[in-house]
Parts: structure tokens; sequence; C-alpha cells
């Protein structure tokens, strides 16, 4: 029961923030404007300025796991290739397949995932989660813009590739990242004042990130859900984790590590997976569609999940 009530307690803030991001924005308090501008602030200068602060300062040596990065990888590219083969089976070309797909692997680490690390199991695992970051969000874009251009169609797949690659060299927290792993490794010392002054700043990157997600959802979306949508949601939510977890529980992860794979594979789908179906393809309200039920739902799967993992003594 004790760890049942630390699980709630822990995860449901999260969610609660999202209700009262989307609360706030129903009744005018916050406004579209607002919603984009507090997302932008987030990921080019609070977001870098927490993930900077939790590597440059961590004994790299001692947060770096090859191990749990390949697994990641493996397991991405098997969800990945599941989605391809479900998409080609069941959704007409031209419907949404490269959606479905990405829809279906592309998970909300960077805002939900942190965010649940840090309540779930501490300061600690939010450094290994960063390092994980690093190395996942690049193979993220890249396996979406690969869904999106080929599953269905052939065309403009050299501009998307270049598209991508400038996005990540660009990507504010991947720069951030690489230039902390250099200051963990050479060991420069940080001023205290500067890290107290980064400290305050970072304190705002998840409330006001979540408070953005939940601003963007329509609810009024959901009479739209379709089987596409349903599907991608069973993939994000359910058969991800499941395959993540036992893969990385066979391999011999338990405690916090496999809490952390089990996170980043039962987060619900991102946001930035919106951004690029809206801007690539025709089904953006699909996308959008798949983004707000995962994060709703995620809600119950994600607090089940770790109860499963906590009863069985796993985590």
């Amino acid at each position: 029961m004790t760890n049942t009530l630390f699980i709630i307690n822990t995860v449901s803030p999260i969610f609660l923030i999202v209700v009262i991001g989307w609360t706030l924005r129903k009744i005018g308090v916050i406004q579209e404007n607002f919603i984009k501008q507090s997302i932008k602030f987030v990921f080019n200068v609070t977001l870098p300025i927490l993930i900077f602060l939790k590597l440059a300062v961590a004994d790299f040596s001692l947060i770096f796991d090859s191990g749990i990065i390949v697994l990641v990888y493996v397991c991405m590219f098997i969800v990945f290739i599941l989605g391809w083969l479900l998409a080609r089976i069941f959704i007409k070309k031209g419907n949404g397949r490269g959606v479905f797909i990405q829809g279906g692997f592309w998970p909300n680490n960077v805002i939900i995932g942190l965010a649940l690390i840090m309540n779930v199991f501490g300061e600690d695992a939010v450094s290994k989660m960063v390092m994980i970051l690093v190395f996942l969000i690049p193979l993220d874009y890249m396996l979406s813009v690969v869904a999106l251009t080929i599953s269905d169609r052939h065309d403009k797949m050299g501009k998307a590739m270049s598209e991508m690659i400038k996005t990540i060299a660009l990507n504010p927290v991947i720069i951030t990242a690489v230039a902390a792993i250099v200051f963990s490794l050479v060991r420069v010392p940080i001023p205290n004042v500067m890290i107290d002054t980064g400290n305050y700043i970072a304190a705002i990157t998840l409330p006001l990130a979540l408070i953005g997600v939940g601003g963007t959802m329509k609810i009024k979306h959901l009479q739209n859900t379709s089987f596409i949508t349903l599907g991608a949601l069973i993939m994000k939510l359910l058969v991800s984790p499941l395959i993540a977890t036992t893969m990385g529980y066979l391999i011999g992860y338990t405690g916090i590590d496999l809490g952390i794979i089990f996170i980043i594979f039962a987060c619900p789908t991102a946001i930035m997976s919106f951004v690029l179906a809206d801007s690539m393809t025709p089904h953006g309200e699909l996308a959008g569609n798949i983004v707000l039920t995962t994060t709703l739902v995620s809600a119950i799967t994600i607090p089940v999940g770790l109860m499963i993992l906590t009863y069985l003594n796993l985590i």
C-alpha cells in the first residue's frame, strides 16, 4: 500500500499540472500566444540550463551506461519496425501510415519523462535520463522523418533529411548536453553562484512545460478518434513499454535502471511528432489526436505500470 501511495503521489502531480494548463487555457487565463512563447522559452532557455546543470556537475563515468543506450536503441528499432509492418498491413497508403508509425514510438521524454523521473526516482536518476536523451533524441527525429516520408510517399526525402540534420544540429538540448559532457569530462569548475542562479531558472522548466502541454490539448478532437489513433495508442502505451521493460529485465536491469527504461517507452507521444507531421503531411490533425489521447491515457497506464513493477520487486 505504501508503494502504491508513493507512486500515486509522485506521478499524479505531473498530470494534474497538465490538467491545470488545459483549464487555464479553457477559461482564458492563458492564451495561445502565451503557450507558444512559454514552450519556446522552455526549449531554448530553461531546459538547456536544467540539462547543463544535471550533466556538467555529474561524474560522467558513473552515469554513462553504454548497455542501456544500446538497449534503448534496439527496442526503439523493434517498435519502429513493428509499427511499420502493422501500418503496411492495416493502413492504406496515403491515409496516415507515417503518422501512425511515429505516434507509436516517439515518446515525450524531454517534458513528461524528465518530470516523472525526477518525481519518482530523484535527482540522481535525472542525470542518467538526460545522458540517454542525448543519444535518443537524434534517433527519434531520424526515424520520424523516415516514417513520414517513405511510408506514405517517396518525394521530398532529401529535403526532409537535410532539414532533420539541421534541426538536430541546432537543437538547444543537444548542444547544451554536449557542452555539459565536455565540462564534466574536463572537470571545469563552475562557481556556486552560477549553479544557484541556474537552479532557480531551471526550477520553472517542468511546471511551465507541463502547463504548455495542457494548454495545447484540445479535448474536442477526441470526437475524431479513429482506429489509427487507437492503434497508435496501444503501440505507444502498451506494446512499446512491454517490449522494452521485458528486454531490460531479461538482460539484467532492475531497480532505477529498469524504471528509467519503462518510463522512456511508456511516455505519451511527443508533441514534436505533431509539429513534424503537420509540416510534412496532410495528417497533422491525426498526429495531434494521437498526442492528445496518449497523453490522457498515459495518466492511467504509467502509474499502473509502475505499480506492477513495484509489486514484482523489479524497481
